[in-house]
Parts: C-alpha cells; sequence; structure tokens
C-alpha cells in the first residue's frame, strides 16, 4: 500500500518526481496502518454556537490520528475510498465518537453531530453488528445529528436517502454539510429535507461573490422558513464572518471563532431550552395513495392521465434546470421506447432519475435508478414528480374502484405545491436502488 500512497501523492503534486524521503515514506505508513487498522482513530469535538450570545449548543466529532498528526483526515477517507475500504473507517470514527462522550459523561442536553458516508450503512461495522452501536446511543438521552455532505448527494442520491429514511427511523436528526460547494445541489433539499443545512465555508466567508452564491443562500434560506428548518454557518473565523452568516438567515455558527477541535470539555449542563433542531415529521416518507387522496383530484380518462405525465417528462428532458425527476409505473404505465428515450434524456440532464415498479431491473434504462424491490406493486398508484430549485410539478393516479369503462375512471391529481411534490418524489426515490 506504500507504493500507492506514494504513487497517490505524485499525482497530486501534477506528476513532479517526489524523492522517497523519510517524511513521505513515513507518512505513507502512517496511512497504511490507519486504513489496516482503522480502529486507532481518536475524535477531537468543535463546538456549535448560537450565533446570538454564543451559547454552546452541541459539537461535531471529528476524526484524528495522534500518533500521524501530519496526515489529513480528508486524505485518509479519500484513499479509503478509492481501495474499498471506506465502511470500517467510517464505522469506527462513529464508535469512537460515542464512547469517549459516553466516557466523558457529555451532557446530554447538548447535540452531538457525527459524520457519515452513506454507502457504509449498507455495510455491516468490523464488530458484527449496527446494533451494538445503535444501543448504545439509544440508551442514552443524546440526540445525534448525522452530518451527509454533498458529494454523495450528487454521486449516488439514493444511497444518501436510504440513509436518510434508516436515521429518520431511529430517530437521529440530519445535516447536509458543505451546502453551497457545489451549488446544483441546493434542487434536492426538499427531496433530502435535512434538520440542519450547514453552509459551506466559502459561503459563510464570501470568497465568490456570484449568481450561484446568491441563488445557494436565497435557496436555503426559503427551505429553511417553508420547513422550520436550521440553517448552520461553517468557518466563522471572525466578527465579519458572523455578520454574514446572520444576514444569511444562520441561527447556529462553527469556525475558530467559536473554538478550534479539541477534546470534549467538562460544560454545565444548558440553562433555558435548547433549540430544537430535530423533528419527526419532518421529511417523512408517506404512501403515495395517501398523498393522492390529501390532494385536490378529479376522475377523468386515462389518456388525460397520461398526457400530463409526458407533458412533465417532456419538460424534464429540455427545459427545467438540473434537479429530480422520478416516476412510479403502475398498471397502464409501462417501459416503452417512447418512455425510454424520454428517460434517457433526462439522466443526461437531471440529478436523480428514477423508476420504481413491479418487474423493473436495477437499471432499466441507462442512468437511470430501478426499484429495489422490483416485486413490490404498490398501491396501485402511478406518478410522476420533477422538483429543482426553482420548480416543482406532480402527476399522481389511480384507477376507480369497478368502473364502468376503466379507460375513463381514473381519479388523478396534478399539483405545483412544492411541499406536495417534494412528498411525492421522495416517497417514489424511497424504493430506488442504490448505485
Amino acid at each position: 500500500m506504500t507504493d500507492v500512497l506514494l504513487r497517490a501523492q505524485k499525482e497530486k503534486t501534477g506528476g513532479a518526481e517526489l524523492s522517497y524521503t523519510d517524511d513521505l515514506a513515513g507518512g505513507a505508513n502512517g496511512m497504511a496502518q490507519i486504513l489496516n487498522d482503522p480502529s486507532g482513530v481518536v475524535p477531537v469535538f468543535q463546538p456549535v454556537v448560537e450565533l446570538g450570545g454564543r451559547r454552546i449548543i452541541g459539537f461535531e466529532a471529528l476524526a484524528r490520528w495522534p500518533e500521524f498528526p501530519g496526515i489529513n483526515p480528508a486524505d485518509a477517507f479519500d484513499l479509503a475510498r478509492r481501495e474499498g475500504s471506506l465502511p470500517g473507517l467510517d464505522w469506527w470514527c462513529r464508535r469512537r465518537a460515542v464512547e469517549l462522550t459516553r466516557a466523558h459523561r457529555m451532557d446530554p442536553s447538548r447535540y452531538l453531530f457525527i459524520n457519515v458516508e452513506p454507502h457504509s450503512m449498507s455495510t455491516p461495522p468490523p464488530w458484527g453488528s449496527a446494533d451494538d452501536l445503535l444501543h448504545e446511543v439509544l440508551d442514552d438521552d443524546t440526540q445525534i445529528i448525522l452530518e451527509l455532505t454533498e458529494r454523495t448527494l450528487l454521486s449516488d442520491p439514493p444511497a444518501m436517502l436510504a440513509t436518510v429514511a434508516w436515521a429518520r427511523r431511529n430517530s437521529f436528526g440530519i445535516a447536509l454539510d458543505d451546502v453551497g460547494s457545489r451549488p446544483e445541489c441546493v434542487a434536492l433539499l426538499d427531496v433530502i429535507a435535512p434538520d440542519v443545512v450547514k453552509l459551506d465555508r466559502d459561503i459563510t466567508q464570501m470568497t465568490d461573490v456570484s449568481v450561484e452564491t446568491a441563488t445557494v443562500i436565497s435557496a436555503t434560506a426559503d427551505y429553511a422558513r417553508r420547513h422550520g428548518a436550521t440553517v448552520l454557518a461553517e468557518g466563522i473565523e471572525q466578527d465579519f464572518d458572523a455578520a454574514c452568516a446572520d444576514r444569511m438567515g444562520a441561527t447556529l455558527g462553527q469556525g475558530f471563532l467559536y473554538g478550534r477541535p479539541g477534546p470534549l470539555p467538562d460544560l454545565a449542563p444548558l440553562t433555558g431550552p435548547r433549540p430544537e433542531l430535530i423533528s419527526r415529521e419532518r421529511g417523512s416518507i408517506r404512501p403515495l395513495g395517501a398523498i393522492l387522496t390529501d390532494s385536490p383530484s378529479t376522475v377523468g380518462p386515462l389518456a388525460d392521465v397520461i398526457a400530463m405525465c409526458e407533458v412533465v417528462e417532456n419538460s424534464a428532458a429540455i427545459e427545467y434546470a438540473p434537479g429530480c425527476v422520478v416516476a412510479a409505473l403502475r398498471g397502464p404505465r409501462h417501459v416503452g421506447a417512447e418512455l425510454g428515450a424520454r428517460y434517457r434524456a433526462m439522466a443526461r440532464r437531471h440529478h436523480l432519475v428514477g423508476l420504481s415498479g413491479a418487474g423493473l431491473g436495477q437499471r432499466p434504462i441507462p442512468g437511470v435508478y430501478g426499484p429495489a424491490t422490483p416485486t413490490d406493486s404498490g398501491d396501485g398508484v402511478f406518478a410522476v414528480a420533477a422538483i429543482g430549485a426553482d420548480y416543482a410539478i406532480a402527476v399522481l393516479g389511480r384507477g376507480v374502484d369497478a368502473p364502468v369503462d376503466p379507460t375513463d375512471s381514473y381519479r388523478w391529481s396534478v399539483t405545483t405545491d412544492r411541499a406536495v411534490v417534494a412528498d411525492t418524489a421522495r416517497s417514489i426515490a424511497a424504493d430506488l436502488s442504490r448505485g
């Protein structure tokens, strides 16, 4: 593995020749030891504060290896990802964070933020069972918020959504980290529905004043307002950054101005109410049938419903800015040549394109996610939902019981209500296979 690390270091320097110095070889050997035995990770903790009054309401656990101080944790995770050893490293980082907070009897009135790589959640931990760690957490009163990065949101949205659903089922909160580092990710905010949106340090410090930056700030503030979510600004290093964060709608902050990562301090319990960051309702997954039942609808011919679905899909293929387009195929809708061409076009344009329905494979069309449960026939509702940063539309339909003419008796709804469209997209996406 040392040769691999040295080669990777050479690539990072643009291909320049490197001598096998003691420092470089020592760093490579240290990285190899970390990946071979990731259980040696020692977390440090950085405070999360309320911008008004600077009260510490939680800590983020960050991975460190004191035995190898020169190793950048981000490099360790990147190499583990390339080498296929990321799940073990990620699980050990979480375990050590939980163990250390319990050993230090961290005040349970404060939140603990823990980073998660969604791909690791489908892999059992090195010690055998995720339940071992889960029970340790659930037996404690500490509220845990899992941090997910934009990188996974773009590379494998279904893996991100599966992790979010798992977290919700186990009463964990969700934070979306580094928002703004990839401006296109704000298109999927409503589908992920995080409890906390963490603005990237470049946004907080206004290092790049652009239309994209303004779009991220506006979309984030709008999402937080509609969902009652919280905005946390990262990278606050001076009072100017804090003032910028406040104007962007952030109520929480993190950065060197408030404290560097270090040992977990002994603090008295919070006085007064702590901010309620976690909601059981935010981002919940509702059955398509329930969404249709609760929506204004009409009864009409099947041809009208199919035509409206095609209008949404054709527009998404050529007009809509990149976002999410997903459909549930039930009964009369199936993958034919025309529908396949539309979804291939959308897969080249959007971040998440998927189809669920009985009999479909995990990749029914190139670039399109298929169902994780291909035998599930659902509740008879077929639907299509398209949502992005500045648009939202969904169509849902289902046959009426015991119709006189099956082709003329479909209850259906078309909506541009962003919350309903997000619910529809989330319901469909929850059944998509991971990458």
